[in-house]
């Protein structure tokens, strides 16, 4: 038979109910113990009213009713029903009177073996009242832990299955996307022609691709520009088969003038052009400080797809591939006012410095200067291999010192402090030594704030090589 602890200890103390006053619950000991005692008192003088006590018997069966009153309730309760049989005694005037015997002399041996029998019982009891209250509180606790955890199971099953179908949908993270689109833009050149002409988007066909996977699109193009406002009525790239670009459409013609990214749901535009435009995202391809060098158009995409999250990162998306289209305009200034800067860190930082404005994500720059003896250069080497595969590098060597600027894409002030931490911990490990001991100065700065070129340049400064 199987029986629970939380049962045993229920069927140890029956008469008291758990949830029951304990004030209310010792007067109703009490109240037993007397009644009992009283029974077994009169049920003594009815069988033997000439030694109702039991004083001359081989046994003194009377104490049994105390004995098992204080294995009962304990200690309190068999104390009053020894009580009870010494009031019974303190009646032998009254008692004489009906023809029950009870002896003048206080039976001192009798009441004390009997005492101290109830109180070696009510000792058994106490005990093991104590226990089963221990047992009863840890049980309490380990149900309601079972209960939370419980819960907490089936909320994680539940964030577990959102997860599946998050990863489902959007299989890449926004740095992968980002480190994918860099390698796709980082060698195009400049695409513009002596006329003014775009003839082609560069990677246009794994661009449309990424965004399909990252924001869930099913039917949509691009087409690359051939003027201003004017667009390749075939599409450089696409998914499905989108239909010819009609840019008279409502949609299309506002996302032009406004120079950002619409969709259907766009407050700006009346009802009616809404539900008359056969597109449901309309962006241009608008990198920093030009014009648009293509237009994205959307004819559909899952109804859960078209929420703040996605329409966020599509349009990140854009401006980083925008930017990455304009390569040469864009770079070539920022090495003229920061030289020596390498080209794909310079074009990061024009990208990653739109996202701050426009989506408000932000990234920071983390310089470390070295000294240049041999014990600091092997320090520098080891914190070159420390970066990570999304980060961008420019090692800056100075006469006595060296600096090693590193570009965290996506990080906040949280990140940074990790990067420097991760970074000291494995001096430790190597050396023994931390940033101070080993003399490595360190520098920080957050793009967004000013222009690109002024934190570089800024930066670049402050470690004063």
């Amino acid at each position: 038979m199987n029986v629970s602890l939380r049962d045993l200890t229920r069927r140890m103390l029956p008469s008291v109910s758990p949830g029951a006053a304990p004030a209310l619950a010792w007067i109703m000991a009490a109240l037993e113990a007397i009644v009992l005692c009283a029974l077994a008192l009169g049920l003594s003088c009815w069988i033997a009213p000439a030694d109702p006590l039991g004083l001359r018997e081989t046994f003194p069966w009377i104490w049994i009713v105390p004995a098992l009153l204080a294995m009962r309730y304990g200690t309190a309760i068999g104390v009053l029903a020894v009580l009870a049989l010494i009031g019974f005694w303190l009646l032998q005037p009254l008692l004489a009177g009906v023809g029950i015997s009870v002896p003048a002399e206080f039976p001192k041996a009798f009441f004390l073996g009997g005492l101290v029998l109830t109180l070696i019982c009510a000792q058994f009891c106490d005990i093991w009242t104590a226990r089963t209250r221990r047992l009863r509180a840890v049980n309490a606790y380990l149900d309601e832990r079972l209960t939370t955890l419980t819960k907490n199971h089936f909320l994680l099953r539940l964030s577990h299955e959102r997860l599946e179908q998050d990863l489902l949908a959007k299989p890449l993270t926004l740095r992968e996307t980002l480190a994918r689109l860099r390698v796709l833009t980082a060698q195009t050149g400049d695409i513009v022609d002596d006329r003014g002409v775009l003839p082609g988007l560069p990677g246009a066909r794994e661009f449309i691709q990424l965004l399909g996977q990252s924001c869930q699109l099913e039917i949509a193009a691009v087409h690359a520009a051939t003027g201003r406002d004017q667009f390749a009525a075939i599409p450089s790239a696409f998914l499905g088969t989108p239909t010819e670009l009609d840019q008279n459409d409502p949609l299309v013609r506002y996302c032009l003038s406004e120079g950002r990214l619409a969709h259907v749901q766009t407050t700006d535009i009346s009802a009616a052009e809404r539900s008359a435009s056969r597109y449901l995202i309309c962006a241009p391809l608008m990198p920093s400080n030009a014009e648009s060098v293509g237009l994205l158009v959307v004819e559909k995409l899952p109804f859960f797809a078209l929420n703040d999250d996605a329409l966020q990162l599509l349009s990140v998306l854009i401006g980083y591939y925008a930017d990455g289209v304009q390569l040469g305009h864009l770079v070539g200034d920022f090495v003229t006012a920061v030289p020596g800067c390498p080209a794909d860190l310079a074009l990061d930082m024009l990208r990653l410095h739109r996202i701050r404005v426009e989506a408000g994500i932000e990234s920071s720059l983390v310089a470390l200067v070295f000294a240049n003896d041999e014990a600091s250069l092997d320090h520098f080497a080891q914190v070159k291999r420390l970066k990570r595969g999304v980060d961008l590098s420019w090692e800056i060597t100075g006469a006595t010192h060296s600096a090693l600027i590193t570009l965290l894409p996506l990080a906040a002030e949280a990140a940074v402090d990790g990067y420097l931490l991760r970074i000291e911990a494995a001096l430790m490990q190597q050396s023994g030594s931390n940033f101070v001991a080993s003399q490595i100065v360190t520098h920080t700065a957050r793009l967004g704030h000013a222009e690109p070129t002024d934190t570089l340049f800024g930066l670049v400064r402050r470690c004063a090589l």
